[in-house]
């Protein structure tokens, strides 16, 4: 049976040691009980801890002080550690604590499902260190083995010549052995890694959930009393909501799964366009320059998404010159061989970013592009722009190339495919078009096919809100049977993703007795069906999920007029 995992709960009041106790009580779960820094020093030292939840305040040895000695202890120093207050945590406290090794800090009275899950975070963390210990004291053994078995052949080569054949085979078993061992620690790393990344969503979208249901719940309080005051709650919900929709992009971006709509794009145009907003985000006490460079290539690349790159790159330059610098956005053209081993050989358009900054040590650029990873301080980055730049350059066929001294500055280097084509009908714009103006014309009607039912419905109303006759459908079989029936549809909106007939195949099959019918596709993540190669079908229009009601009238108004698509044919 395997041995217990040890929370050690550190309180001068009883009662809170046997309430902390029953509230984290599961199984494999050992509970260590001190009513003193004194006494929790001793447990300290004979008993192996995964999680230290101290009171902050208590006779002789206080919180912190016990922290601090865990910290300088060579068996104690890396126990996380959870500060349980019932006082006011202000900025020096949470400071003091943070410095003196505390993970979290939660005060009193106790929310349990809080509480249980941090608790749960550090016993499924303290199980998997425990594995690992096992396959590396496993790998430890084989390896032992191996150098036996070795020292074991060459005494019978020297002995027995005629048994080599034997000894040569039971030498391939035990290294089989080992680099199934190594495998699985590089298995268990893996495992690490991703247990790391889905974390900082996990805490990023949680903090999103808790504004959103937060808002809501008190908006649905106040409905009837305070019109106003629920209004704004609504729209911080809607806030939460967008900042949601934001993380996942990011998400998809770094994945290299974020549907682009590449075109010929005149760089310097799109970066001169951009001057006003460059300035605005910077602020007055930094000084921003373009170099255009004179003849540039055009580069092959989604226009909106190389606006968010480059207003990523602005913005890690700016936090990187908190007293002042000079921001300069420099394009040209580049000639890439075959030494430089992170890109295709060929032409591209290069994007350069150079701030007179802090600059970024030898050992943290290695990780500038890791999901999550940040040298801001809390609640002033996520850690995703640069690997959203990342993996949106990289989808784009392109690549980055940071250089950084410290003290000096920083330039990141985007390195985006030339465009190789016909000039002509090159950086066509969509039309500009309001909510207000994007409503039904001459009774149109509009099959909606999607197989969430809570997803249809918002859809349904929104487009009914803008004057559309609309139509529904569950599935592809049951929106064909619509079709059969129904005289007149102008337009399909309909899913991607459904189970049995994708929303693709649901449109082929549509346009064999309408080859007119227009089509608008929705999606959250599109798969292969509209998208290949990571790059967005010509002539399809698409409206990704999330979407706001007004962004769905308006590409359903331009759709309809004939236009509309992301990328044209």
């Amino acid at each position: 049976m395997d041995e217990p995992i040890n929370f050690l709960i550190v309180d001068d009041l009883e009662e809170n040691l046997v309430s902390l106790e029953a509230l984290l009580q599961r199984d494999g779960l050992a509970f260590l009980k001190a009513r003193s820094g004194e006494e929790a020093l001793e447990i300290l030292l004979k008993h192996d801890v995964a999680l230290a939840l101290l009171d902050v305040q208590m006779p002789g040895i206080d919180g912190f002080q016990l922290a601090e000695f865990m910290r300088g202890n060579e068996r104690a120093r890396h126990i996380p550690i959870i500060f349980l207050t019932a006082g006011t945590a202000d900025t020096k406290r949470r400071f003091r604590g943070y410095e003196a090794g505390a993970v979290d800090f939660i005060h009193k009275p106790i929310e349990v499902d809080i509480l249980r899950s941090k608790a749960d975070v550090f016993f499924n963390l303290h199980q998997q260190r425990r594995q690992i210990q096992v396959q590396r004291d496993a790998l430890e053994v084989s390896t032992k083995a191996l150098a036996a078995a070795a020292n074991h052949l060459e005494e019978q080569v020297r002995e027995r010549t005629a048994e080599l054949g034997a000894a040569n085979a039971a030498l391939k078993g035990e290294l089989e052995t080992r680099e199934a061992a190594e495998a699985q620690v590089r298995q268990m790393q893996k495992m690490e890694s991703i247990g790391q990344l889905t974390g900082g969503i996990a805490h990023d979208f949680n903090n999103m959930l808790a504004i959103v249901i937060g808002s809501l719940d008190i908006a649905k309080r106040r409905l009837d009393s305070d019109r106003a005051r629920a209004l704004v709650c609504i729209d911080n919900a809607l806030e939460g909501a967008r900042r949601a929709a934001l993380l996942t992009a990011r998400l998809l971006a770094f994945s290299s799964q974020l549907p682009l709509a590449p075109r010929a794009l005149d760089v310097d145009q799109l970066v001169g366009g951009m001057s006003e907003l460059l300035r605005q985000t910077i602020g007055e006490h930094l000084r921003v320059e373009t170099v255009m460079a004179g003849g540039l290539w055009r580069a092959f690349v989604d226009p909106g998404q190389l606006e968010n790159a480059i207003l990523n790159l602005v913005i890690n330059a700016r936090d990187a010159m908190p007293n002042g610098g000079r921001l300069t956005v420099e394009t040209s053209n580049a000639h890439l061989d075959d030494a430089y081993a992170e890109a295709v050989a060929g032409q591209y358009v290069l994007i350069s970013v150079t701030d007179s900054g802090t600059g970024i040590p030898a050992d943290v650029i290695a990780r500038v592009f890791d999901p999550f990873f940040t040298t801001k301080g809390v609640g002033k980055g996520t850690g995703l722009g640069l690997s959203q730049v990342h993996g949106f350059v990289k989808q784009s066929g392109g690549s980055v190339k940071v250089y950084s001294e410290p003290g000096r500055g920083t330039t990141v280097n985007l390195y985006l495919p030339r465009y190789v084509g016909a000039e002509t009908g090159l950086d066509c714009e969509t039309p500009a078009l309001s909510a207000e103006s994007a409503r039904a014309k001459d009774g149109e009607v509009i099959l909606v096919v999607e197989d969430d039912e809570k997803i249809r419905f918002l859809s349904v109303e929104a487009l009914r809100d803008f004057g559309y006759t609309v139509v529904q459908a569950g599935d592809a079989s049951q929106a064909l049977a619509v079709l059969a029936v129904q005289p007149r549809v102008d337009l399909l909106f309909t899913d991607i993703v459904m189970p049995d007939v994708n929303g693709r195949q649901l449109a082929d099959k549509a346009r064999e007795s309408r080859p007119d019918l227009k089509v608008l596709y929705t999606s959250g993540f599109t798969k292969n069906a509209v998208v290949h190669n990571g790059v967005l079908d010509p002539g399809v229009a698409l409206i990704s999920k999330p979407f706001t009601i007004d962004d769905l009238a308006i590409k359903v108004r331009l759709v309809l007029d004939g236009g509309g698509v992301n990328r044209p044919g």
